[in-house]
């Protein structure tokens, strides 16, 4: 049989389309270099191919355990965590929905649409989780310009609230738009692994795509949202670099990346000598380092909500007490949990989160595709990130911003955000058999061998 008639008889047996161009390759190239070998032994070329094609084995034996490899797979334990978090988003949200509907009347109106964000949220997880992903390191930078250039031009149209321009519009649709900053994340794993092989010049090339984003999303300004992208950009870049994506000493490049991460703290303390923060944010960060009342009162209340909340069960006089606060659904969705249902369930809801991004970790690290791992890290690394100055707020351990709970936090933009994310790291766990690195090797040789 001939190479070209083995390849086409072998691929016919995979019923993945996108597998069959990486088989193909990888037996082609296999037949050549055994046919190689084979004239090196003394062989004529049609001899040596010949042998080399039937060294190969059946091909319809073959091309049906390839298949049984280079399948899409589904990461079961990710789907049955993030239904349960759904369901118990949602299960939260009836709660603070009947409570506020005898406050302020508008409780389950709430609850309905926080109901259909979810909904669109786990629908639009499934379309990701089922695209390509490869799609962000060839495209990589014209799609990070758009995008950039889209949240630039909405910031100039965007609603202001308090100084911020926090929201944009597009018909009925309202993006919340430093949450739709951490789309971004994806984009620059795309952009490490475009500039993969260069030296001290892609760094700084990456260090400018780095800087644009964050620097948008202070001047909304957006500060925890701001962190939350600094940091995992950064986050980012390092494992890139302790990967060896790049023409650079590894020691010098992390030491940069280091004195980039200190520079934060040095950004907010010059921002606040320089008068760049605004005065309810400087506020902020007085009534945290201080325990003024005055100035702290969002933080003290929910110290004593804690404290008066149940082991397990609601408290339906803490419920209301926190219903009467600003962002009781959104920025302190963790204490409203614990009033509504008790302290047992803010530990295992902080339980299940830190679960499921564990497994993301665990998928991402797991994987054979460098741009699947980066991408999973950096999805991951923002519900780290987001879980942590959330809960490290409602606990009064950080001072008061805007905080997101992934999943939790009402807000139509910031769950199909969360769910979006989700869904990449789905769809890095559904092609981690399909899409190998090149620099691999493959499982196909461990069927031929």
């Amino acid at each position: 049989m001939r190479m070209d008639e083995y390849l086409g008889t072998v691929t016919e047996q995979i019923r993945c389309a996108r597998a069959r161009e990486l088989v193909t390759e990888e037996l082609r190239d296999h037949i050549l270099d055994q046919a190689e070998a084979y004239e090196a032994e003394g062989m004529f070329e049609e001899e040596a191919m010949e042998k080399a094609v039937r060294d190969m084995g059946d091909p319809v034996e073959t091309g049906v355990s390839l298949d049984r490899i280079h399948r899409p797979q589904v990461e079961a334990g990710i789907l049955i965590l993030i239904g349960l978090i759904s369901l118990a988003s949602i299960a939260l949200h009836a709660v603070l929905g009947a409570y506020t509907q005898e406050v302020d009347g508008v409780g389950y109106w709430y609850f309905r649409h926080h109901v259909m964000y979810v909904a669109a949220g786990y629908a639009v997880m499934l379309l990701v989780y089922r695209l390509d992903y490869s799609i962000l390191a060839r495209f990589a930078k014209p799609m990070a310009a758009a995008f950039l250039a889209f949240i630039l031009i909405g910031t100039r149209f965007a609603v202001t609230i308090n100084g911020a321009r926090l929201y944009v519009a597009i018909g009925s649709l309202r993006f919340f738009m430093p949450v739709l900053m951490v789309l971004y994340v994806p984009l620059f794993g795309g952009l490490l692994y475009s500039y993969r092989g260069e030296g001290w010049k892609g760094l700084g090339k990456l260090l400018l795509w780095m800087l644009v984003p964050v620097f948008i999303t202070f001047r909304i300004p957006a500060f925890s949202q701001g962190v939350v992208l600094w940091t995992t950009l950064l986050l980012l870049a390092v494992v890139a670099v302790y990967k060896g994506w790049y023409r650079v000493s590894r020691k010098a490049a992390l030491s940069v990346l280091g004195i980039l991460f200190a520079a934060l703290p040095a950004f907010f303390l010059g921002a606040g000598m320089l008068g760049h923060l605004a005065t309810y944010q400087m506020a902020r960060i007085q009534a945290f380092l201080t325990n003024s009342w005055d100035n702290n009162y969002l933080a003290i209340q929910m110290r004593k909500i804690l404290m008066a909340s149940r082991l397990a069960g609601g408290n339906a006089e803490n419920v209301m007490e926190v219903a009467a606060l600003p962002g009781f659904n959104n920025d302190y969705i963790f204490v409203s949990m614990i009033s509504a249902y008790g302290l047992i369930a803010g530990v295992l809801t902080a339980v299940l989160m830190c679960f499921l991004i564990f497994k993301i970790f665990r998928v991402s690290f797991g994987q054979k595709n460098q741009l699947g791992m980066i991408l999973g890290c950096g999805c991951g690394i923002v519900f780290l990130c987001q879980m942590g100055i959330s809960i490290g707020m409602n606990l009064g351990l950080l001072p008061s911003t805007s905080a997101i709970l992934p999943f939790f936090s009402a807000g139509g933009t910031s769950i199909v955000v969360s769910y979006i994310l989700l869904g990449l790291v789905l769809s890095v766990y559904r092609y981690k058999n399909i899409l190998p690195d090149k620099t691999q090797k493959k499982a196909v040789r461990s069927v031929q061998l």
